[in-house]
């Protein structure tokens, strides 16, 4: 990227960093904050993470929500003990969770040291006791319910082919199909698995995968590519791989970049965490159940395989290699479209309007910034980089984004709802 383009990106985030945002913090965006880190160091994938945001942000909301029970509870819908410490209530549960699902993996030392500063700021007392105590009991009955869900139960299966059209490892690792059996998972608000299934993506003998192969091949090679400068920054900027905040994870710092500027209470806060993360984490169940249902391969094997005996309107490129590794498991739909949409449409909804401009740093590419007037405009960006990254097809892209919105849409309408008096 040019010093002119970054310079103007850095802009509207350094007027950002200007301002005093430890100030408009409260203990719900300092839990958060310590979720992402976690997840950072567990290098989960983006399904396991958005179903550990999820649990987390879930417990915590219905720990909160008990002292003023203006909404349902996901599950525990009894009332806080009278006078209990909300804060100490919100680290009780925050670290009940990160205890159980996120120290196995990261860093159980650094967990352990937030929680006790936390704690730290709350004076002692019956009111830290109670609080404390309360927030670890809706934790516990959180993960008592999502143990049952099957999040730690593998299934075994061929899934690999060699049949036009259908997935198969790619290079260079040419590793394993990640979590096959993730479409099996419970999901939290979904009715069902395939509720959201996509619907059947082209055939590959049809003129019309031809021509979303080919525009692939035109803009998402690694060397060579009709695409812009800022086009190629925007792949390493989502990549959102194992050991960053994982594409979940970058609408929850979007989230917490808002809510902090706006300076939402503990108990919005909370329901905005717990809405976002219920969303995508249905969405890791429903994307992976239409990925395997399907089980298509990966662009760049197309590029290599499909001649014209297949399709005749097809232009094969043997030499086709990605602008990003191809990860382990089929292509349609995408993954990070579907995560994207539904975070953007979750944030739509949340805040009453698509139009909130903001700024956005990024794990894979740190220093870069990206500025965006709408969520929706992140949301199509972050679904055109893989298209970019030459690992999915525009198809793969719009269908996963339409799935993504309505799985959004979904849990706002019938999650977490306002209690009626």
């Amino acid at each position: 990227m040019s010093k002119s383009v970054r310079a103007l990106l850095l802009l509207p985030v350094l007027a950002l960093a200007a301002q005093p945002r430890a100030l408009a913090d409260n203990v719900v965006l300092r839990w958060n904050q310590e979720a992402i880190d976690a997840i950072r160091l567990s290098r989960n994938p983006p399904p396991v993470a958005a179903l550990l945001y999820a649990t987390y942000h879930v417990a915590i909301f219905d720990a909160v929500n008990g002292f003023e029970r203006r909404y349902h509870g996901w599950l525990v819908d009894d009332p806080a003990p009278a006078g209990a410490s909300t804060d100490a209530a919100v680290a009780g549960a925050a670290f009940t969770v990160l205890d159980a699902l996120f120290s196995p993996t990261s860093n159980p030392a650094n967990i352990r040291a937030f929680y006790e500063r936390e704690l730290a700021l709350v004076p002692d007392g019956k009111a830290k006791d109670d609080g404390l105590a309360w927030g670890v009991r809706v934790a516990r009955e959180v993960l008592d319910k999502r143990a049952t869900s099957g999040f730690d139960k593998p299934i075994s299966g061929k899934y690999s082919s060699t049949d036009p059209g259908q997935w198969r490892e790619t290079p260079p690792a040419f590793r394993p199909p990640l979590l096959p059996f993730w479409g099996r998972v419970t999901p939290f608000a979904m009715t069902s698995q395939s509720q959201f299934r996509v619907p059947p993506p082209y055939a590959i003998t049809s003129k019309q995968y031809a021509e979303e192969l080919a525009f692939v091949n035109k803009v998402g090679p690694r060397d060579g590519a009709e695409r812009t400068e800022y086009q190629t920054e925007c792949t390493p900027f989502w990549s959102d791989d194992l050991g960053t905040s994982t594409p979940p994870g970058h609408w929850n710092m979007i989230a917490q970049e808002i809510a902090r500027r706006r300076q939402l209470g503990v108990l919005d806060s909370a329901r905005l965490f717990a809405l976002l993360n219920m969303a995508e984490a249905d969405v890791g169940v429903s994307c992976w159940e239409s990925k395997y249902f399907y089980n298509t391969w990966r662009p760049e094997t197309a590029l290599r395989e499909l001649d014209t005996k297949v399709n005749p309107d097809v232009v094969a490129n043997p030499s086709f290699i990605p602008n990003m590794a191809s990860p382990s498991f089929p292509a349609y739909p995408s993954g990070h479209s579907m995560f994207s949409a539904a975070g953007a449409r979750a944030l739509a909804l949340f805040f009453g309007t698509d139009e909130i401009a903001f700024s956005i740093t990024s794990d894979g590419l740190p220093g870069a910034v990206h500025r965006f007037e709408r969520f929706s405009d992140a949301q199509r960006e972050a679904g055109m980089s893989r298209i970019w990254g030459g690992i999915h097809t525009m198809t793969d892209n719009l269908q996963a984004q339409k799935a993504g919105m309505g799985i959004a849409e979904w849990v706002f309408a019938h999650e977490l709802q306002p209690r009626v008096n």
